[in-house]
């Protein structure tokens, strides 16, 4: 049940080996029959390699940064536009099912990276 949903947030220096933990836990967690999903939020993305995601699937992950449409109609804004009104807390339950690939109970999102300097956040 949602009230029984564990999430955990890996940061620390580059080079650490948060991947490697990152991986490990999710495995285990889907192992033990939990629901997982993992979002790699590194620029550097190779979590997917990590978790044992074929290079062709994960290829074929579209980072939701990348997903202008998509953000524009669950937040209320209009890409390349500042100001106004955006929704904070938008609809993404559904993200998981429709955007990730899928491996050993374990379902992979990619967050994705700023292209270039003044383009926007993600």
């Amino acid at each position: 049940s949602p009230r029984d949903a564990v999430k955990i947030a890996v940061t620390g220096k580059g080079g650490v080996g948060k991947t490697t933990v990152a991986a490990g836990l999710a495995r285990l967690f889907a192992r033990a029959g939990r629901p997982v999903i993992t979002i790699d939020a590194d620029p550097d993305a190779n979590l997917a390699a990590a978790l044992g995601i074929p290079p062709q699937d994960a290829a074929k992950i579209v980072p939701i940064a990348k997903m202008k449409d998509l953000i524009a109609e669950r937040t209320g804004t209009t890409p390349g536009t500042s100001g106004g009104i955006y929704k904070l807390n938008p609809r993404v339950d559904d993200l998981p099912a429709e955007f990730s690939a899928k491996i050993n109970g374990v379902k992979h999102l990619v967050l994705g990276t700023v292209e270039k300097g003044g383009s926007g956040c993600i």
